[in-house]
């Protein structure tokens, strides 16, 4: 039984590197089956009166000729990708809320490969949200212009909790792989110090194990420039939420992560 792999394709200039990325995952993995998907967004009719209702109709139909154009330019640039690799990814499009569909798809996947939303793109952010909190899945975050040569030197974000514990499961055969491991534990002044995490220990993975202080820069900011000291190609994380909002609001080292990463974040919530 293969493991399956949902790319979640959504700005054309980034699709060409989150299918590299998704085939260096499915190497990672020992073979996986790559589904790709794109979503059209449908458009929202308002209550309103004859005449407004008119213009929207006409922008709802501009927004649709968009949608279709960027899902098409999608589906040029994975068709252009298959050629180049020889993959046999399969293709699907859904039209719909792209929250609703990711949750529901990415559920029945092994792990998500989603792009960086950037801060400014509302639907992105949703989007990416629902891959993160609504599939109860591993998903690989792509920033535009990392390399997707990744999984040679993995950094850990290490918090002796539920949440990192379910980030390394997943990554456990990349980790057995990997020419380096890098642990790294934000540690408080006063604290003991951190010792290796059992999960690895058990699992015979060798790590190097590094702390870093917590102190007042953000934290999420210390932990980016750690794992570029110890040349990571990747890093695995916990996610988090600081609200019930949980689409809006992201926990700090989480948000600084989706805004800043500049490599390839494995995340779980």
């Amino acid at each position: 039984m293969a493991d399956v792999v949902l790319v979640v394709l959504r700005r054309p200039e980034l699709a060409t590197t989150l299918l590299h990325a998704a085939q260096r995952v499915a190497t990672l993995m020992g073979g996986a089956r790559l589904n790709v998907l794109a979503v059209q967004e449908q458009s929202r009719v308002s209550a309103l009166g004859a005449e407004a209702l008119i213009a929207e109709a006409r922008s709802m139909e501009q927004t649709k000729q968009q949608e279709r154009l960027r899902v098409a330019t999608l589906q040029g640039a994975f068709a252009a990708w298959v050629r180049e690799t020889g993959s046999d990814a399969y293709w699907t499009e859904a039209e719909g809320s792209a929250p609703a569909i990711i949750g529901e798809r990415g559920s029945r996947a092994d792990l998500v490969v989603v792009g960086q939303p950037p801060e400014d793109d509302r639907l992105a952010r949703q989007a990416f949200s629902a891959a993160l909190f609504g599939t109860d899945r591993p998903v690989l975050m792509v920033p535009p212009g990392s390399s997707t040569d990744f999984g040679r030197r993995i950094a850990i974000a290490w918090r002796d909790e539920k949440r990192a514990v379910s980030a390394v499961i997943p990554a456990l055969r990349w980790l057995s792989g990997a020419e380096h491991v890098h642990v790294l534990c934000g540690v408080r002044e006063g604290a003991p110090a951190p010792v290796m995490p059992r999960v690895l220990r058990e699992h015979g993975i060798a790590a190097d194990l590094h702390t870093l202080r917590i102190g007042a820069a953000p934290f999420g900011q210390t932990l980016l420039e750690a794992a570029h000291d110890v040349s990571a190609d990747l890093l695995v994380m916990g996610a988090y939420a600081h609200s019930p909002l949980r689409e809006l609001v992201f926990g700090g080292v989480t948000r600084r992560m989706i805004d800043r990463a500049d490599l390839p974040v494995l995340m779980r919530h």
